[in-house]
């Protein structure tokens, strides 16, 4: 969002983002089902791992998004370089 707008006026510029910041949310259906996804990957965590805490870690991995093919790695790939 901050990438794509520009404003002349420093205070127009905090006013907005300040704004987005405290008013643009997510619908409660939508924080729901995210936090049942988390606790699941939690429970995954600690029977696979033992890890008491159920941390777990994630790679947010975009595919498309950009003009260049070689941004285009496979799972396995990726998986190879972390």
């Amino acid at each position: 969002f901050y990438a794509f707008i520009f404003f002349e006026n420093y205070q127009q510029d905090l006013w907005m983002k300040r704004f987005v910041r405290d008013h643009v949310r997510y619908t409660n259906e939508i924080q729901c089902a995210a936090a049942r996804v988390v606790t699941g990957l939690r429970h995954k965590a600690r029977t696979l791992h033992a890890k008491e805490s159920g941390a777990f870690q994630t790679m947010h991995v975009r595919r498309g998004d950009f003009q260049y093919k070689k941004t285009r790695a496979t799972a396995e790939e990726l998986l190879e370089v972390t």
